[in-house]
C-alpha cells in the first residue's frame, strides 16, 4: 500500500517552492512519498524507510531492498489472508525473519542510520552562520526529541536562525523564540498550495 500510494500534493508545492534554493529535509516519515519527489541526497530519513528489510535480530549490519519480495508476497495473499510459509523472507546470515526497516523496538541503527545523520549535519554545518529558516511540517507532540526540540535549540543558538511550525492542531512557538519563531494553525496541504501560487504569480509579474 505505501509503495503504489499516490504522492500528495503538498510535496510537489514544497518542491515547486524549494527548487531554487538551497535546502535540506529532515523527516520522520518512513512512507517513500519524500523520496518519490526530491533527491535522496537532499533527504535524511531518521526513522527508516520502507524500501528496506533488516535482519530481525540485528546480526548484522546491513539493509536489503524489499520492493521486489513486497510485491511478490502481496500477489500471493489467498483468500484467507495468508502467504505461503517459505515465502516470509529471511536473513541471509542467521536465518530469522526479516521485518522493514523502520522504528520499532529492533530498529537498525547502523551504517545507513548514521549516513542519514551525517548527511544531515554536514549541511547544518556549512550553513550554520549563514540566514536560515527551519520549517516544521506537521511535527506533533509525540516524538518531538526527532525534529521539534532540534530546530528550537538550533534557531535559539544561531544568531540568524529563524523558526515557522505550520500545524493545524499542535503548531506551537516557545516563549524563548516569540522574536524569532511563528506558528501558522492551518493546513499543510493550503498553506503550501497557497505560497507556491503567491511565488507563480510574484514571477509572471517580474517578467
Amino acid at each position: 500500500m505505501i509503495l503504489d500510494a499516490e504522492t500528495g500534493q503538498p510535496y510537489y508545492d514544497l518542491n515547486e517552492i524549494l527548487k531554487d534554493k538551497n535546502y535540506y529535509i529532515l523527516t520522520t516519515n518512513q512512507d517513500t512519498q519524500f523520496t518519490r519527489v526530491f533527491p535522496e541526497e537532499k533527504i535524511s530519513a531518521i526513522q527508516g524507510d520502507w524500501r528496506f528489510f533488516q535482519c530481525s535480530r540485528r546480526c548484522h549490519d546491513e539493509l536489503y531492498s524489499s520492493v521486489d519480495t513486497l510485491q511478490k508476497l502481496n500477489k500471493s495473499i489467498d483468500e484467507n489472508l495468508r502467504v505461503p510459509k517459505n515465502m516470509i523472507p529471511r536473513c541471509p546470515k542467521c536465518g530469522a525473519e526479516m521485518e522493514p526497516w523502520v522504528r520499532s523496538w529492533t530498529f537498525l541503527e547502523g551504517k545507513k542510520y548514521r549516513e542519514e545523520y551525517n548527511k544531515l549535519n554536514t549541511f547544518l554545518k556549512a550553513n550554520q552562520n549563514k540566514k536560515i529558516l527551519f520549517l516544521e511540517l506537521g511535527v506533533g507532540r509525540m516524538t518531538p526529541m526527532f525534529i521539534q526540540e532540534p530546530f528550537w535549540k538550533m534557531t535559539y543558538a544561531w544568531p540568524d536562525a529563524y523558526y515557522i511550525t505550520i500545524n493545524s492542531r499542535d503548531a506551537l512557538v516557545p516563549e524563548e523564540l516569540k522574536q524569532k519563531g511563528f506558528a501558522i494553525h492551518e493546513d499543510i496541504a493550503k498553506v503550501l498550495a497557497d505560497v507556491r501560487k503567491n511565488f507563480n504569480e510574484e514571477q509572471n509579474e517580474s517578467r
